[in-house]
């Protein structure tokens, strides 16, 4: 399947845990990564060796090993979905920027790096929070309450309580709206979330027996028999230095770039940039449609700078919290 020579690279950080801490939510451009001359592009493994001597896989990166129609199908299915706004990405979405919150964010109540608590334009207190505006959204399964779904049954779980009616139990896990509303996109998306699947256990078969054996305790919230339960799709976002949370700690996150300019319907030229880079290791990733990436996202990692349109990126994990629903 992978026949192509692998380069493996063990590197130093170039900067201190306590350093990359304290850029959270900041950017960084190309240029920290070509002065150190760590720019992927060919098949490559990178190992990071840390200051105590600890020896730790920081990504796998294999080119052309997926097939171009699974990619344009999966385009076609997930373009209209990424690019919807969201603005609950924390510290994903950079420190907090007035001109990037909604437009229905009124007076700031409250405010820290990654989020506000505000008033509404029209007065209404909000309890809830948001962040820098974002197009990246979920599909397949989630182990949190949808917001305005929990908002609306907690209000009926009150007026419930004062006429003594048992209150309905709110359910952690559930089935995200774009796999529940979108069955034929989603059908069309499988076929690349296997492929990444079936990679991952190639490349990282240890991570992948842990993952899948997981997943595999709630089958309904697996997606296909795979190790993930979730992908997040962004469209031409660039993300602010962070680790994801909410991750199998003990997995490994696997992304997929799929590219507009190469789905077979658009004479758009494409898009620059958008390296995925691991700024305390000073190495990055050009990942391009085709290729797959298998990266440590307990690390932190960020994008360069987006030139043009057309990049939709694909997240493939399983969420650590799923487990909380194994039936009994």
């Amino acid at each position: 399947m992978i026949k192509n020579k692998i380069t493996i690279l063990t590197i130093k950080p170039i900067l201190t845990k306590e350093d990359i801490k304290r850029k959270e939510g900041d950017y960084f451009d190309d240029s920290h990564y070509t002065k150190h001359n760590k720019v992927i592009t060919t098949d490559t493994d990178v190992y990071g060796l840390e200051e105590d001597g600890n020896k730790k896989l920081l990504l796998k990166f294999r080119k052309n090993v997926i097939e171009q129609d699974i990619c344009s199908d999966a385009y076609n299915a997930l373009e209209k979905h990424a690019k919807h706004k969201n603005s609950n990405r924390g510290a994903a979405a950079g420190k907090i920027s007035l001109k990037q919150l909604p437009n229905h964010v009124g007076e700031i109540i409250k405010q820290d790096r990654y989020r506000v608590f505000y008033k509404t334009k029209n007065g209404y207190l909000s309890r809830d929070n948001v962040s820098n505006i974002a197009q990246s959204n979920i599909a397949g399964y989630y182990d949190r309450p949808d917001r305005n779904n929990y908002s609306k049954l907690n209000k009926k779980n009150k007026t419930n309580k004062k006429n003594n009616i048992i209150k309905k139990k709110i359910p952690m896990c559930r089935t995200t709206q774009f796999t529940k509303q979108n069955v034929e996109k989603w059908k069309n998306t499988i076929p690349l979330i296997e492929k990444a699947d079936t990679l991952f256990k190639h490349l990282i078969p240890d991570k992948h027996k842990i993952q899948l054996e997981r997943a595999s305790q709630t089958p309904e919230f697996q997606i296909n028999n795979t190790a993930y339960s979730t992908i997040t799709v962004n469209y031409n976002w660039r993300t602010a230095t962070h680790c994801d949370s909410g991750d199998l700690d003990e997995g490994f996150g696997n992304l997929i770039i799929l590219e507009k300019a190469k789905s077979g319907f658009t004479n758009e030229s494409g898009f620059k940039g958008g390296y995925l880079g691991f700024p305390r290791w000073g190495v990055c990733v050009d990942c391009r449609q085709g290729d797959f990436l298998a990266m440590d996202v307990h690390e932190y990692h960020s994008n360069t700078p987006i030139i043009g349109n057309g990049r939709l990126s694909v997240v493939c994990y399983l969420r650590k919290k799923m487990i909380h629903c194994m039936k009994k």
